[in-house]
């Protein structure tokens, strides 16, 4: 009897610890779940904000932000934004915050920053068989860039004084387009961002080369409406300034094949 009545309570005291567990498993997906959610918006851009074949966001961007809010408490809810409606994403609350390879240069007073944290190259690129060695011997040829682009407001505002003045600018939707054209002879050279142009030369490094030209270097930084909370940017520049160290930026750039040392924000610069 006395043996029944022991085995009865071990199995009382086994339930009571199972259900125990249960509940603090459940308590933490609950918690999990209750992280408060927040906006973040980008224009399709590879490799920082995309969608890949399974229609999940991904890149260089969304990585960061899947990190640095994490570490902050929140959970972060990605929004494709068209590139037309960039301006009016935050003034219409559509948005949170506007996070994809987004330049610093000129918007400095029209948002809130966090950042910067990474720099972003314009480059050049044409086929291996070019004559084009130099930026000055663009003068004269066909160029093409992606439609509404830092780079082609590059070329249009002559932002970069050694750029030829008599030269022939060619937009297309996307850097695709601009390189079919360039493969098909239509136009001498590409221009843009040099992670973007380099998930097409990559592919064919034996058909395309790049010029030793820097047409514009800008740094990115994460946009804010200036009336948001300005403990949570603050806050947000902090956390990516901890992951610079740390060496998750640079982790994650390695991944997608970018240099690290011309790309990583320095502070001391």
């Amino acid at each position: 009897m006395k043996r029944t009545r022991f085995s009865a309570f071990i199995c009382f005291l086994v339930f009571c610890i199972v259900t125990v567990l249960c509940g603090c498993q459940k308590e933490e997906k609950e918690s999990d779940k209750k992280l408060p959610q927040i906006r973040v918006g980008g224009v399709a851009y590879e490799p920082y904000f995309y969608k890949d074949i399974d229609g999940e966001f991904t890149g260089i961007d969304v990585e960061l932000a899947k990190e640095a809010f994490h570490r902050m408490g929140y959970e972060p809810i990605f929004v494709d934004v068209d590139i037309a409606k960039v301006d009016s994403a935050l003034p219409e609350d559509i948005v949170d915050c506007l996070w994809s390879c987004y330049t610093m240069e000129e918007r400095e007073d029209k948002y809130l920053w966090a950042g910067p944290y990474l720099y972003t190259r314009r480059v050049l690129a044409v086929r291996v068989d070019s004559d084009i060695k130099t930026i000055e011997d663009l003068e004269g040829k066909t160029i093409a860039v992606q439609a509404n682009s830092m780079t082609e407001k590059i070329f249009l505002e002559n932002m970069n004084p050694e750029i030829p003045t008599e030269y022939k600018l060619h937009t297309y939707r996307t850097i695709a387009d601009a390189f079919t054209a360039l493969r098909k002879g239509y136009v001498n050279a590409v221009g843009g961002h040099e992670a973007a142009l380099g998930q097409y030369t990559a592919e064919y490094p034996e058909a395309y080369r790049y010029l030793n030209i820097n047409l514009y270097r800008s740094r990115l930084g994460v946009a804010f409406a200036k009336d948001r909370d300005e403990q949570l940017v603050q806050k947000l520049t902090q956390t990516l300034s901890e992951m610079r160290a740390d060496g998750t930026i640079a982790e994650i750039l390695t991944g997608y094949h970018l240099d690290v040392e011309s790309n990583l924000y320095k502070e001391e610069e």
